[in-house]
């Protein structure tokens, strides 16, 4: 819920806005690779900040689990639990590539070709970070929703913070 102060909202937290956009996209169906309030996996219990919250669990289409939690994006997969980002972090988050409409799409010579294309990587993000890029594969419906999560991240730390 959005709290009031002197007529104006107050800006939303990460976990709100988490809410906010998979609710949606659960509630519509849309979404069937995430679930929100997850039962936590022992692994990330070990990791997990005094008082952070897992918020939503989104399991990947090529085995990676994703936990979004109040403040950073942990993945869980093969090689261990490794923490992706801090969404304090985040510049700008890119669907599919982030050169995709400068140098990607140039190379796409047929309408077979951009479809085939959009086909393989509908669900692959870039997430820019000042020092490294962060992709995100696999994510099927979910991608949605994140993708419009981390847009909003990387808006809400260009504003200037109290």
């Amino acid at each position: 819920m959005m709290k009031r102060t002197k007529g104006v909202a107050s800006p939303l937290s990460a976990e709100e806005k988490l809410r906010s956009q998979f609710r949606k996209s659960l509630r519509r169906g849309y979404t069937k690779n995430a679930e929100m309030d997850p039962v936590v996996a022992e692994g990330i219990t070990a990791i997990i900040e005094p008082e952070e919250r897992m918020i939503v669990h989104v399991i990947s289409t090529k085995g990676q689990h994703y936990w979004f939690s109040d403040r950073r994006l942990l993945c869980n997969y093969d090689d261990g639990i490794h923490e992706l980002l801090r969404y304090e972090s985040v510049i700008k988050a890119h669907w599919m590539f982030k050169d995709f409409w400068t140098d990607r799409v140039k190379q796409l010579q047929s309408t077979e070709a951009a479809s085939q294309f959009k086909a393989n990587y509908f669900d692959r993000l870039e997430i820019e970070l000042q020092d490294r890029l962060v992709v995100l594969e696999g994510l099927d419906q979910a991608y949605w929703p994140v993708l419009h999560f981390f847009w909003w991240v990387a808006r809400t730390s260009m504003l200037p913070r109290p």
